[in-house]
């Protein structure tokens, strides 16, 4: 085991009182190519005002990490093309299941958030809010993108806009991230500082310090456990009432 890796999609007291569904959606995998393990993660925010946004993040992640596991599998490497591929791909998925249920596809608009990290290289995009955030080499954290959100407040970009390929943001590093965070815009008060535009380090230390002790897969299986629970706390329902996803993942 050389990932380590927790996430959760917890849902929002606001979608609770309004009795919706979690409109977030997080799908990760860990494969191995050449004995060498690669972590795939896609994250999915749903647009408040679309009708199926909860089904649209659902296919965005789900078909997502399964087009990536294919592409290694079949030893293609991850390139800024291939995710202008995956993007277009997903976006014919959503207008075709759009089609079939006669639906404009603006009721499937969400977010995206992705990364495929190998020891060979690094691959991060991120169409619309919430945050991909990375070790920095200097026993902190950043974000490798500041959130997309709009001229107007709880505006942002989504996949189905016109304009999709124009907001995504693709980086490909040659190098070995050994940890990584991924949230939705849910958790963007607690783990981001809006007035320096820097992460709130001690958001992420505190909790990388546990998932880095632990050494068992039962003990990952608490931690996720506590996790979906602090999701769910007062602690931070009280700052909050979105839905909210979090991933980490450390390089043991």
């Amino acid at each position: 085991m050389r990932w380590k890796t927790i996430g959760k999609s917890v849902i929002g007291t606001s979608h609770i009182s309004a009795e919706k569904q979690c409109e977030d959606a997080l799908q990760y995998k860990i494969i191995t190519d050449n004995d060498k393990e690669v972590l795939i993660t896609l994250v999915s925010d749903g647009a408040g005002s679309a009708k199926f946004a909860k089904e649209a993040s659902a296919f965005i992640t789900t078909s997502g990490v399964n087009i990536l596991t294919d592409w290694i599998e079949e030893g293609k490497t991850i390139t800024e093309a291939s995710i202008v591929l995956l993007v277009e791909t997903l976006i014919d998925g959503l207008t075709k299941i759009a089609s079939i249920a006669n639906e404009p596809l603006s009721e499937y608009s969400c977010t995206l958030l992705g990364c495929v990290l190998s020891e060979a290289s690094s691959v991060f995009f991120q169409i619309g809010d919430g945050a991909i955030i990375r070790d920095d080499g200097n026993d902190g954290y950043a974000v490798v993108w500041w959130p997309q959100n709009g001229e107007y407040a709880n505006t942002t970009s989504f996949i189905t806009d016109e304009n999709t390929l124009s907001n995504l943001n693709i980086t490909v590093l040659a190098e070995e991230i050994t940890e990584v965070a991924i949230i939705t815009d849910g958790l963007q008060l607690l783990a981001l500082n809006n007035e320096t535009s820097t992460v709130h380090q001690p958001f992420f230390a505190g909790m990388f310090k546990w998932l880095r002790f632990a050494n068992k897969e039962e003990e990952i299986e608490i931690l996720n456990h506590k996790l979906e629970e602090y999701l769910s706390s007062e602690t931070i329902n009280s700052r909050t009432d979105d839905d909210k996803t979090l991933f980490m993942a450390t390089w043991d």
